[in-house]
């Protein structure tokens, strides 16, 4: 309620009401310059953000994605093939690596 009062003490200023006019009226004049200014700049900005966006976290999304793997190998090596499900995984994963097809093909 205290803040409705100021707000209401500080309009009924001279200065105050001459501001508000003045800003009502010259509104129609001053929004059509400042969004000819003002769009392009949003525009360059919004675009920057979208090339920073994308540089950072293609990088980062593929860094995730190769500690997702080496944990799922872990896990799958740590379980020591117990279970059908883990010896399947171990059998696809093994293509993969270089070391593996070296031992498969001797």
């Amino acid at each position: 309620m205290a803040l409705f009062e100021d707000l209401a003490k500080g309009a009924a200023t001279p200065t105050g009401l001459m501001v508000g006019i003045g800003a009502a009226l010259l509104m129609p004049v001053l929004v059509p310059a400042a969004s000819g200014v003002l769009r392009p700049t949003a525009r360059a900005v919004m675009r920057t953000g979208i090339m920073l966006y994308r540089g950072t976290i293609e990088p980062i999304s593929a860094a995730v994605t190769d500690l997702v793997t080496e944990a799922q190998l872990e896990l799958a090596t740590a379980s020591g093939g117990s279970g059908a499900a883990a010896s399947g995984d171990e059998q696809k994963e093994q293509p993969k690596s270089p070391r593996h097809k070296a031992r498969g093909g001797s």
